[in-house]
């Protein structure tokens, strides 16, 4: 059997497994929303200090940027034998594929022609943020890209820093967020590129609805929607969270069917504003090209995109891992998705009755949309995004010699993406 017809079964065979596991977990996203609390609160310790908090998140978004930048410096002497002329390439660097099209809408905005009209398949909300901050100090849109980029990743680290320590303390909450700054394609969220606003703005979502300040996680998740199509998802967490809500408040009494109906329909009546950031692009594109879905036209034509399905990816990643021409693009595209199409679904089953629901039922939803277009670069730039993952990673090692070991992995893997996609371009 040759390689491709290999991967096509294979492929039919991790559907079945994800159809199986999102079967699995759906009655439970209801009934652990809709039910009586069943299992204890637990007891966690008091929450880091501000000050503490910012101590931590700084001192790691600062070694974790001195490794990239290590990196880079290694490769760069290593082609040229010298560091004479290394933060010239270094800065050169910084703006690979889809940077300069985003430093030209934060310059010009979005136009209807020439080749420029095909940078509305990049939602509007981090170009816009950049741009508003180029109008309103004078500096050049490359460092307000690189600016918001950076202030938003030290800001994800925060709120990841919290949220996790919602459910395990500061020790969770600590670890989830170096797992965060030191995830392998951690460097995506320093350049211009719209990662780390996008997580920022999910990480804010989830941690209002998490406090019950549902009009704020409402407000922030549609921002999510207009950075990118999969901030639709944040609808998920905060649905959950909301049922939840109505539950807690209603006590432990008996609850008629009715009931359980009109928390439903209210619920889904709060969350649909989320959509509010998607549908305002939607009509950008209206404006522009009379059509509220041409971004779709371009992905299609342009970059070969379409939505298809976990089976088709698995079966054309695994092919490329192996057969692709260019050797770096299989160990810095192809190999990686293969390994997080298996990877992903199988931390769930193995997480997925210490997480939250809510968070459980994003990662499948994400990880299915995110990862089962026709044509996948850049799977593992997206499962970077994925906010849920990183609390779960964090909560496996139940020591700190197992949990030291990980996060040495983590960077391990963040110099050797770094060196085959910031310095030698071969990961999208």
């Amino acid at each position: 059997m040759d390689l491709d017809a290999l991967g096509k079964w294979l492929g039919w065979l991790l559907m079945a497994g994800y159809i199986a596991l999102t079967a699995m977990e759906l009655p439970r996203f209801f009934t652990s929303a809709l039910g009586p609390a069943t299992e204890a609160i637990p007891t966690v310790q008091a929450p880091a200090s501000r000050r503490r908090l910012l101590g931590e998140v700084l001192a790691a978004f600062l070694i974790s940027r001195l490794l990239v930048a290590l990196v880079c410096a290694v490769g760069f002497w290593i082609q040229q034998k010298t560091l004479s002329g290394f933060f010239d390439a270094l800065w050169n660097n910084l703006f690979p594929w889809d940077a300069w099209h985003y430093i030209d809408i934060i310059e010009n905005g979005y136009v209807a022609s020439g080749e420029a009209q095909l940078f509305i398949v990049f939602f509007p909300f981090y170009p816009m943020v950049c741009r508003c901050l180029t109008l309103m100090t004078g500096i050049p849109a490359t460092t307000a890209a690189l600016l918001v980029s950076n202030a938003a990743l030290v800001g994800c680290g925060a709120v990841m820093y919290r949220l996790a320590e919602m459910d395990g303390g500061p020790i969770l909450g600590r670890r989830a967020m170096l797992l965060l700054m030191f995830c392998p394609m951690t460097y995506f969220f320093s350049i211009s590129y719209s990662e780390s606003t996008f997580l920022l703005v999910t990480l804010l979502t989830v941690w209002f609805a998490r406090r019950r300040r549902f009009g704020l996680a409402v407000l922030f998740g549609a921002l999510a929607s207009g950075a990118r199509l999969l901030g639709m998802t944040t609808a998920i967490p905060i649905f959950w969270e909301l049922l939840r809500d109505c539950r807690e408040r209603h006590g432990e009494a008996a609850v008629t069917p009715g009931e359980y109906a009109r928390w439903i329909a209210v619920s889904v009546l709060k969350v649909l504003p989320v959509s509010l950031g998607f549908l305002g692009y939607l009509s950008l594109n209206w404006h522009l090209f009379g059509n509220a879905t041409q971004f779709m036209v371009f992905q299609r034509e342009h970059w070969f995109q379409e939505f298809g399905h976990l089976g088709r990816t698995f079966q054309y990643c695994l092919y490329n891992s192996v057969f692709y021409d260019d050797y770096l693009y299989q160990l810095g595209v192809w190999r990686p998705q293969v390994l997080l199409l298996i990877a992903v679904p199988l931390l769930v089953l193995w997480r997925r009755k210490r997480q939250r629901p809510g968070n459980v039922a994003y990662t499948l939803v994400y990880h299915y949309v995110s990862f089962a277009p026709t044509w996948l670069l850049s799977g593992p730039r997206y499962a970077a995004c994925n906010y849920a993952l990183y609390p779960m990673l964090a909560g496996i090692p139940k020591r700190r010699r197992g949990f030291a070991v990980m996060l040495a992995l983590e960077c391990v893997l963040l110099a050797y993406m770094t060196w085959i996609g910031l310095w030698l371009g071969k990961v999208y």
